[in-house]
């Protein structure tokens, strides 16, 4: 990633699109990807929280034509590097391209069965033709929906090519981001992983793993000063027994 650039048009411009938003309804199906939407950010975001030139977000539209404002799609999550985070949040309603200058880098859909069609037809055509560098699938049902749990995809000379996956005997699938440098994994039954590369560990317990290394490193320091303390104040009062004795 590059340094944070400074938006040339600073905020200026803002018009609202020609055409006005129709909203729409949610699917009814919807809350069979919450959760793993929700663990999915949560430890992308774990990874991006301390970097303000980072957006994340599953909550926002990115539109995308500003003569138009219903030519706008929602993706489950998306991740735009180089970018003013915080300025974005501040004065925009959602990610528009023409104000941030830039499309989003990283796109993720989670399959339900009223969006699995157009996640693989519709929005992956969209996000080929936008010219977002990678598009991963995750499908909670193990590939009933997608054809398989896991499915990462490139852009290659404006086309989408796939990662390939490391599968496992026991149903597992992994699948290595370049982009982020994470690893997608599926366990083969319920759960949805985001892994350390070189520690294999979950993010969050990545984390949590370099405080603890870092706390016991902490407390070996001062156990060993507080050591050479006692050793010290012992060969003192050594000493001065050896002054009073002669």
């Amino acid at each position: 990633m590059a340094a944070t650039r400074i938006i040339t048009n600073a905020w200026k411009v803002r018009t609202l699109p020609d055409i006005f938003y129709e909203e729409k309804d949610r699917e009814e199906d919807s809350m069979q990807q919450d959760l793993p939407i929700r663990r999915i950010a949560h430890l992308l975001a774990e990874r991006y929280e301390d970097l303000p030139d980072v957006f994340i977000s599953g909550t926002v539209f990115i539109s995308y034509d500003i003569t138009n404002g219903n030519a706008r799609v929602g993706p489950d999550l998306f991740i735009a590097f180089d970018v003013d985070s915080e300025g974005i949040r501040e004065n925009l309603p959602n990610f528009w391209i023409w104000e941030t200058g830039k499309t989003p880098d990283f796109v993720m859909e989670v399959a339900s069965p009223s969006t699995a069609a157009n996640d693989l037809g519709y929005k992956r055509e969209l996000y080929q033709r936008l010219g977002i560098a990678e598009y991963w699938r995750f499908d909670p049902t193990g590939g009933q929906l997608y054809g398989r749990a896991i499915t990462g995809e490139r852009l290659v000379d404006g086309r989408y090519e796939e990662y390939e996956l490391e599968l496992g005997e026991d149903g597992s699938a992994r699948g290595r981001s370049e982009l982020l440098d994470v690893v997608f994994y599926w366990d083969g039954q319920l759960e949805f992983d985001v892994l350390d590369p070189l520690t294999g560990l979950t993010i969050d317990k990545r984390v949590a793993a370099e405080a603890r290394a870092q706390a016991e490193q902490a407390a070996r320091i001062v156990a060993e000063a507080r050591a050479e303390a006692a050793e010290a104040e012992l060969a003192r009062l050594r000493k001065q027994l050896h002054r009073e004795q002669s």
